[in-house]
């Protein structure tokens, strides 16, 4: 009896022994050969097929982990073969004693080595989202009524301590296009029981590198994806993208709802990651209520701007077609123009330029993929193509600097490549703008049209532009009208046909040097010795040109001062882009000793000559007018009625549409 006792006292011992060491040390166990039925047992769980390549593994104590390598969860049965997921190696710790209390507490979650590829197909159905009918669920027939979702995990029965992710590579697939890789670095976060979820991700999207945040209510909604808060913060190209919504967006399907905001210093740093050439726009900003629907989506409460500007409206989008199409519309109390100023940024695509004018493009290998070359403008036909679109922008007041310009509107359209801008209004107390246009970049010449009307505006706007210092007014009139065959804004003018007419009065713009050239030579030297408040002015300048295939012929052409008046007359070639003009000054009163020497103006746009008429005759011709106006001049002064010193007889005429040639200028 007595060695039956010490037995049984013996194995107790040793099997409290064992207890303790099962439930105290961590003893790995290989269950490999289980792997068929945690296969059947997950792919039965999620409702797809999973696969174990590697071993499984799990240890013995009240913390044991579960470790795995190279599984595989395939993509749901309607859409293509394929996996979801790949894993090449998780390892899970979890809690027994928890189990028992009925929670699932996980001490550390850690996964190296995982592959997703998100897909999501035409309608709006996502292969990432693990979701059953509800038991008995009532069956509808309405096709847009809400799918059952399941029932949300209790926020206190899940939980992870610690969650870490290595080495994560995600493709997204929407509806056939190109899809979207970006690669994950780490991911570092935990959902502790009874607190938020929180995650904290670096990784690298189209070479852009980028920090991203999660936050949810809790890890069991998160995973629901049931309506619960969350929160994702996205930082990359020195731009910063906010997300505040609910969790169940994540599943891709009917009444997304989320709050999005978007700010940055510079808004061109988005060109490497957008493949685009954007503007250098500063400090700009976009802050919408954004629903989401299958083949639509809508932002409310539209609110953006650059520096001190901003609009507010709506956007919808309609994704339903082939092409997509937005309609966007704007309104804003107040808008600086010089927050708007893009320096020598242009959007035109040089490239279909080059090529419209029968130049060599560069190849890609000769601009690289990731070169600025390789960027497509914003005017290029290819973004041009992905969209259709009307945009709609009225503003209360259009400020320049510290001038006020008055209301504005503006409509543009975009169908099938071709923008449509009608109109483009500018209104003024005295003054207005109005431009029209149509046409459509590409490769190769479409019809173009371009209309604009200037009344009465303020000249000297245009002067403090570059000049805030300056004094100049007065007003310009302008008036244009051609149309023409043309891929680029560049190119317009060059087979175009129509008329362009300038009429401007200005005020406070001395003709000092222009009377130095063309009038007394003596009495400009005198008068510049002598205090006189009344300087000379110019007062006006008119142009009207004929445009006949690209051809621009002057019909008028004088520029009018308070003691001579400039005549011109010639070609300008947009063609070949040359001058070949003459002009010439006319004194208001004959006088003795005037210089009135005529000037030819050719040459390229971007290189020109300026110099006398024909050479040495014309310098003979000079000097000859010279040597005798002590003879002529009071002849022709005893005959000839003087110009009007203001111009009154040409800085009135009006411009615009004509049937007939017009007629020379007075004193031309």
């Amino acid at each position: 009896m007595s060695f039956l006792l010490r037995a049984l006292f013996a194995l107790l011992a040793l099997l409290i022994l064992a207890l303790l060491m099962v439930t105290l040390l961590r003893i790995p166990l290989d269950l490999s050969r289980y792997k068929p039925v945690a296969e059947e047992t997950l792919s039965e769980a999620l409702g797809r097929r999973v696969n174990i390549d590697g071993k499984v593994v799990v240890t013995t104590s009240l913390w044991p982990y579960f470790e795995l390598e190279g599984l595989h969860i395939a993509n749901p049965s309607e859409f293509p073969e394929g996996d979801f997921a790949l894993m090449e190696k998780a390892r899970v710790s979890v809690g027994l004693l928890p189990l028992l209390q009925r929670r699932l507490e996980i001490r550390e979650f850690r996964v190296s080595g995982l592959n997703l590829d998100l897909v999501r197909s035409a309608d709006g159905a996502a292969n990432w989202v693990f979701e059953q009918a509800a038991p008995g669920a009532e069956v509808t027939s309405d096709p847009n009524a809400e799918k059952p979702r399941d029932q949300p995990i209790p926020t206190d029965i899940l939980s992870v301590n610690t969650l870490e992710l290595e080495n994560i590579q995600i493709s997204f697939h929407d509806q056939g296009k190109e899809p979207l890789v970006f690669a994950m670095e780490s991911a570092r976060g935990g959902a502790p029981l009874g607190e938020p979820m929180k995650l904290s991700m670096l990784g690298i999207l189209l070479e852009e590198p980028f920090t991203l945040k999660i936050k949810a209510d809790s890890l069991g909604d998160f995973l629901a994806m049931t309506r619960s808060r969350l929160g994702m913060r996205l930082d990359i190209a020195k731009t910063r993208f906010e997300f505040v919504g609910l969790s169940e967006a994540l599943r891709g399907g009917r009444g997304t709802e989320l709050k999005l905001s978007v700010a940055g210093s510079d808004l061109s740093s988005l060109n490497d990651l957008l493949r685009l050439d954007l503007p250098p726009l500063q400090d700009y900003y976009l802050k919408a209520d954004l629903r989401s629907e299958p083949g639509r989506l809508e932002l409310r409460s539209l609110d953006t701007g650059v520096g001190d500007s901003s609009l507010q409206g709506t956007m919808l989008i309609d994704r339903s077609a082939a092409v997509p199409f937005a309609t966007l519309d704007l309104s804003s109390e107040r808008i600086q123009l010089t927050d708007f100023d893009t320096g020598d940024w242009t959007a035109q695509d040089e490239t279909a330029a080059a090529s419209a004018a029968g130049e060599p493009a560069k190849s890609p290998s000769e601009t690289g993929a990731d070169s600025p070359a390789a960027r497509q403008k914003l005017l290029s036909q290819e973004a041009l193509a992905r969209a259709n679109a009307s945009l709609g922008i009225t503003v209360g007041e259009v400020l320049s600097g510290e001038d006020r310009l008055g209301n504005a509107e503006l409509k543009i359209s975009l169908q099938d490549g071709r923008i449509q801008i009608d109109p483009l209004r500018l209104q003024l107390p005295k003054s207005s703008l109005q431009l029209q246009a149509s046409l459509k970049p590409g490769r190769r010449a479409s019809d173009a049209t371009l209309r604009l009307l200037i009344d009465n505006f303020d000249f000297g706007v245009l002067t403090r532009i570059s000049n805030p210092e300056s004094d100049a007014g007065g007003t310009v009139n302008v008036d244009i009208d051609v149309s023409a065959s043309a891929s680029n804004m560049h190119s317009i003018l060059s087979g175009a046909n129509g008329y362009l007419d300038v009429a401007a009065r200005l005020e406070n713009v001395s003709s000092s040097l222009v009377d130095l050239w063309a009038v007394n030579l003596l009495s400009s030297v005198v008068s510049s010795a002598i205090k006189d408040d009344k300087q000379p002015q110019i007062n006006c300048a008119i142009s009207r040109f004929r445009l006949e295939s690209g051809l621009m012929t002057a019909e008028q052409l004088a520029v009018d001062t308070s003691r001579i008046r400039i005549c011109g007359e010639g070609e300008i070639s947009f063609v070949d882009e040359s001058f070949d003009l003459v002009v010439k000054p006319h004194a208001k009163r004959p006088e003795f000793f005037s210089l009135a020497t005529p000037l030819a103006v050719r040459g390229k746009f971007d290189d020109f000559r300026i110099g006398m008429k024909t050479g040495v005759l014309s310098l003979g011709t000079t000097a000859t007018k010279f040597a005798i106006s002590p003879i002529t001049t009071p002849f022709k002064r005893l005959f000839k009625d003087d110009l009007p010193e203001n111009g009154a007889d040409i800085c009135s005429l009006p411009i615009g549409p004509r049937e007939q040639v017009l007629e020379p200028l007075p004193g031309c």
